[in-house]
């Protein structure tokens, strides 16, 4: 078999590969397993979009096919993208297969093993996500060390940023919630930020907290750890035209996927806003760079100046006067006042 996508081994393939696993349960279906089909296979009765079978080797796919009953093993295991995309699509149309025998054939770690794990939180995250759901994303994530307890204390925060960090875990315990957090504080001795997360709990944090305001907090997680957001999968994606399998196109598997994301590139941060690669370090354009404010302060004083001017002495008087401190500055900042007068 071919070389896997993603080390199910690795931090980040584990936490969402809990997560998918956690969403083909009762208590954490935040997306159903229609969901699922129309996301990364949507499709009508004359038009397909394949975003799942491309990224699947042959041997990975071809045993779940033959298992569907709609192509034979041999032949499963031959068939080129385009070929798997019309025989799925076919069986899709004809139903053959319905959405749940899709989800059920496609396990959770097939999936998180072989799919751009963007695609896959951004499937996650589009979900109606539920205390159970996030309960489970912050617990998996702080038990892989993906963040640890003080840049969760660092980063939580509610009000529009008024309260931050324990202000904002207090704020939504009631008395007694409150006092038995401070009780085990003080029978642990504990105090440090893994102290004070420990003391209360995953259960009461979740509980007591608003959703938006721990969502925000996974959110900044996922970009810490540099899981890159894939393609937005829309409920109702634009389709491509079904194959011709007796066209002269390239298979399907050659694209990318529709988000542009390079196959191996679920581990680089996201571009930060406005950070184009062509934007210039030196800041916003049109303000002129030191050295160019310098170059100007020597044209001007070689134009005004009647006198021979030393080409180095507007750059030394800049450099004289930026060390030489004003009168009272020093005074100022000791907060020492003005003299009064003589004693």
């Amino acid at each position: 078999m071919d070389k896997a996508r993603n080390d199910l081994s690795a931090a980040v393939p584990k936490f969402c590969l809990a997560l998918e696993e956690h969403r083909r349960t009762p208590e954490g279906r935040v997306r159903t397993s229609q969901e699922l089909l129309t996301a990364f296979f949507p499709h009508d009765e004359k038009t397909c979009t394949d975003r799942i079978f491309k990224y699947l080797p042959n041997d990975a796919r071809g045993p779940i096919i033959a298992a569907w009953g709609i192509r034979g093993i041999k032949a499963a295991l031959r068939d080129d993208d385009q070929k798997v995309q019309s025989v799925v699509h076919d069986a899709l149309v004809a139903g053959d297969v319905d959405h749940t025998a899709f989800e059920d054939g496609l396990s959770a770690e097939t999936l998180v093993r072989w799919l751009p794990l963007g695609d896959l939180w951004s499937f996650w995250r589009g979900g109606k996500l539920t205390k159970q759901g996030i309960h489970k994303a912050l617990s998996t994530a702080y038990e892989l060390y993906l963040f640890d307890a003080r840049w969760f204390l660092d980063t939580i925060q509610a009000k529009g940023g008024s309260i931050r960090g324990t202000d904002v875990l207090a704020d939504g315990l009631e008395k007694a919630d409150l006092t038995a957090w401070v009780r085990r504080i003080h029978e642990t001795g504990d105090g440090t930020p893994k102290g004070l997360v420990s003391a209360l709990g995953w259960d009461k944090i979740v509980a007591k907290t608003a959703n938006d305001v721990l969502i925000a907090v996974l959110d900044a997680m996922v970009a810490k750890v540099g899981l890159v957001v894939g393609a937005k999968l829309e409920s109702r994606p634009k389709l491509e035209s079904k194959p011709d399998l007796g066209g002269a196109l390239g298979p399907i598997g050659g694209e990318k996927a529709d988000g542009g994301i390079a196959e191996d590139t679920w581990s680089m941060p996201p571009i930060a806003a406005g950070g184009a690669s062509g934007d210039l370090i030196g800041g916003p354009s049109g303000v002129p760079a030191s050295e160019e404010a310098i170059n100007v302060i020597l044209e001007d004083e070689l134009l005004i100046s009647d006198q021979p001017t030393n080409m180095a002495s507007p750059v030394s008087a800049v450099s004289t006067a930026a060390s030489e401190p004003k009168p009272g500055v020093l005074r100022d900042r000791l907060n020492l006042g003005r003299p009064t007068g003589r004693r």
